[in-house]
């Protein structure tokens, strides 16, 4: 199944942000080839793996921060 693009007004809704805000995060992830932006927007192959790798930080530092207050 081929990966489908979404709208910007979707992302704002689910984002809960002003439109202005979205646009200029939108701008900046397609400056660093993070998204593409058509009729709407994708994740590119760099997104996917930006997001997989942040999420691994982010499961890292959860696993650290239990540890220390378990402690």
């Amino acid at each position: 199944m081929e990966d489908e693009g979404i709208s910007p007004t979707r992302i704002q809704f689910k984002c809960n942000t002003s439109y202005d805000k979205l646009m200029k995060y939108l701008e900046e992830m397609e400056k660093r080839e993070i998204i593409e932006k058509n009729n709407s927007i994708e994740v590119t192959d760099k997104g996917k793996k930006f997001h997989t790798d942040y999420s691994k930080i982010n499961d890292l530092i959860s696993e650290i921060s239990k540890t220390i207050t378990e402690e």
